[in-house]
């Protein structure tokens, strides 16, 4: 609940301290703001989604799990699936060597904690031109660095440099992914916790942050669960004090240390394709001494290449995600602390390229699957960046107060929607034929990497199906 200890914006003696819990809370009167401005919220967020409560505790314990289980089947079965009895459970946790077991490693944790401090430090401290985000619900607009171009660049530059001179395991990602998964969970939940926290019990603290809006908060405990899950804030921010750009704590934990780390960590599996790694009889990891580019699957190179363009691609229009509903409406907890970190950089690395790694057979000789499912990424790639570029290029014309009764989109008039809340739909280009048009392209890019994972000779892609499965789902539910 709210502190018990005096503070000058809140209208509040410090004898309340006697007070119960319960009274502290009925006395701690109104929040005011440094300009002595009365703080009024109101509850407008999502109340219920995910199932409420109950609902959200389920996909908090079973989203890991599932992720667990693939893991374990590529690992134990070479990609097949398995009945998780007690022994499957027992053997991913216990019986596998250390690193490729899911129980957590103090190595693992560590290098996740590195990974992420360096990704922070680039974009504090890179050379960065500012640009201003779209308007916000209390009519703000944040500034952001865009610096993701030379911070993607310096990811991949200082880990190819420390392999290169002894530092750093070219297939680490491979040898150790089981407690990274599990160390990914821990810190998520870790971070979603003290978000609950910092920006939900103690909101009044945060109400002279420009980012504060009138909704953030704890609302009602009972509501714990959820707005854990979902999150009680939108783009928190720290370090207001001693940078000229806040750090957005949202933005950096969307766009830099997980999706970075999932394209750097299918170049490791690559690696541990290139030296023949594997478990060996007594169930140690072994990799050959030399590489032998024979080894390495030509599926694998394609989907690497297409998740790091992807990224590249990202970074390279890195203000057109300024103008998406994931900076404006999407708020932060554990949802985006265990999706980024927890979910998309190892569920998304492991499900195709580590797949591919893992295989009792290489797969070396699936031509043809190969090149239709590279047709497929080709054609859906183009579709999704136009259709990406097009929304950001109308946004981008409304945030400069440009005059939509001249705004053309394939030559015609702009056709559009005004919401109540102030944002702009389009409705004309692709937009006319579907409201989230650009999706398709996501929706259909996976299935060209899942067809490129199996051939004649090879088993069914389960686990890559299981991606596009998860997609297929996930995409309706955000329209």
């Amino acid at each position: 609940l709210k502190p018990v200890f005096s503070d000058p914006r809140l209208c509040t003696p410090s004898t309340e301290l006697a007070l119960s819990s319960s009274q502290q809370f009925a006395a701690m009167g109104e929040v005011r703001d440094k300009n002595g401005k009365v703080v009024v919220r109101k509850q407008t967020r999502p109340i219920g989604e995910f199932g409420g409560n109950l609902g959200c505790f389920f996909w908090l314990l079973f989203i890991p799990t599932a992720i667990w289980y693939f893991y374990g089947c590529m690992v134990m079965k070479n990609g097949r699936l398995a009945v998780p009895d007690y022994q499957f459970w027992y053997d991913l946790y216990y019986t596998l060597p250390e690193g490729i077991a899911i129980r957590p490693t103090w190595k693992s944790f560590w290098a996740i904690v590195i990974w992420v401090v360096f990704q922070a430090a680039m974009e504090i401290f890179i050379p960065a031109k500012i640009v201003e985000g779209v308007t916000l619900k209390n009519g703000n607009k944040l500034k952001y660095p865009m610096n993701g171009l030379a911070a993607f660049f310096l990811s991949h530059f200082i880990p190819y440099a420390l392999c290169y001179f002894g530092y750093l395991s070219p297939y680490f990602i491979w040898s150790n992914m089981g407690a990274l998964l599990t160390n990914g969970v821990i810190i998520a939940k870790l971070m979603a916790l003290w978000l609950y926290i910092d920006f939900g019990l103690l909101w009044w603290r945060h109400v002279d942050d420009p980012e504060f809006e009138e909704d953030w908060g704890v609302f009602h405990i009972s509501e714990c669960i959820n707005d854990y899950f979902l999150g009680v804030c939108r783009n928190p921010r720290l370090f207001h004090s001693w940078l000229k750009v806040p750090f957005d704590l949202k933005r950096f934990w969307n766009a830099r240390p997980g999706l970075t780390l999932w394209v750097v960590g299918n170049q490791s599996y690559i690696a541990a394709m290139y030296f023949g790694c594997h478990l060996a009889e007594g169930g140690q990891p072994m990799c050959m001494e030399t590489g032998d580019w024979n080894r390495v699957s030509m599926a694998a190179v394609m989907v690497a290449f297409a998740h790091w363009y992807y990224i590249f691609d990202y970074n390279w229009n890195e203000p057109a995600y300024l103008t998406t509903t994931d900076i404006r409406h999407d708020l932060f907890g554990w949802m985006l602390t265990y999706g980024d970190f927890g979910f998309l950089v190892w569920y998304y690395c492991f499900s195709f390229c580590g797949y591919i790694s893992w295989l009792e057979k290489p797969l070396t000789d699936n031509h043809v699957n190969f090149a239709v499912g590279t047709i497929i990424y080709i054609l859906a790639m183009y579709l999704f960046r136009v259709t990406n570029i097009q929304k950001h290029n109308f946004r981008t014309y409304i945030a400069n107060g440009g005059d939509l009764g001249k705004y053309k989109v394939w030559g015609k008039p702009v056709e559009y929607i005004h919401t109540e809340e102030g944002s702009y739909l389009l409705c004309s280009g692709w937009w006319s034929l579907a409201r989230h048009f650009n999706y398709i392209g996501d929706l259909t890019m996976c299935l060209g990497w899942a067809i490129s994972c199996t051939g004649p000779g090879h088993i069914f892609p389960f686990i890559p199906l299981s991606y596009c499965v998860y997609f297929w789902l996930m995409e309706p539910w955000c329209q």
